[in-house]
């Protein structure tokens, strides 16, 4: 039998967004066509333990006050188009006000401390390494490693020379588990221009459902693009792929398989 090549994996925003909302570029670049407002997007699908989310800023509009927010959300964007749910205008408070999210405004300066609802206005002071991801060269995922340059602005110069709201500014979400042995939580991370700024929530229940990363097209914030991460999946991840599609995750404890295999199709491993 012929070996299929496996897929290229694509990451899209869905089809369900805010009404000042247009996509192009096959649903991989989002643009506010008016005001401030009324401009939230989503993954189109959950993000996987450790599966960076990213997007690069493409244009601003001037006559706005703040920027961008970003996160993550257990409202399924799919589920929520189905029966009719309409979207708020704005990310904070709102959407955080009708279903469990974790979602900060980016600022201008360096987004290293978490509070407010706002991400940082000083620099860490607690001792912790500036990666919490990879190393000065590399992030590792569960989807494959990842040059931390792919995460850096794609404009020239240093990345410390643009500021995070800036046009080619390369903001990322990623939630990652906490000790999988005795947690079922997880912290969600920002990279910023290729820096990870540590953990922001550190309780995440991950396992309760479905994560899907949100984007608010707030403000000065006019249009972001997605930039593709994850080439073409190996033969290994697209055979579990096609697995985790005919049973549920809840179902794999049960089956007559060995613990590390289990683990690999939970993400575990």
């Amino acid at each position: 039998m012929e070996e299929k090549i496996p897929r290229k994996i694509v990451s899209r925003f869905h089809s369900y967004h805010g009404d000042n909302i247009v996509l192009y570029e096959d649903n991989t670049v989002a643009f506010r066509k008016a005001s401030f407002a009324n401009a939230l997007t989503f993954s189109e699908k959950p993000l996987l333990p450790g599966e960076i989310f990213l997007i690069e800023i493409e244009k601003n509009e001037r006559g706005w006050s703040g920027y961008m927010r970003l996160g993550l959300t257990q409202l399924d964007p799919q589920t929520a188009a189905t029966t009719g749910v309409s979207l708020p205008q704005y990310a904070l408070p709102d959407l955080t006000n009708i279903c469990t999210s974790w979602i900060y405004a980016i600022t201008k300066s360096q987004n290293n401390v978490y509070e407010f609802g706002t991400i940082g206005l000083t620099p860490r002071s607690d001792g912790e390494p500036k990666y919490f991801l990879g190393d000065d060269n590399n992030v590792r995922t569960l989807r494959g490693t990842i040059p931390r340059s792919v995460l850096r602005p794609s404009t020239t110069g240093p990345s410390q020379d643009i500021l995070p709201t800036d046009v080619g500014s390369r903001i990322g979400v990623v939630y990652i588990p906490r000790d999988r042995a005795v947690d079922d939580v997880a912290e969600m991370h920002f990279i910023i221009n290729g820096e990870d700024q540590g953990p922001c929530s550190r309780d995440i229940p991950y396992k309760d459902g479905p994560l899907y990363a949100v984007v608010d097209v707030y403000g000065t914030t006019k249009q972001v693009r997605i930039v593709q991460l994850y080439g073409v999946a190996s033969l290994q991840s697209a055979c579990r792929d096609a697995i985790l599609q005919h049973i549920k995750t809840t179902a794999v404890s049960s089956l007559p398989l060995p613990k590390s295999l289990k683990e690999y199709l939970l993400y575990q491993a």
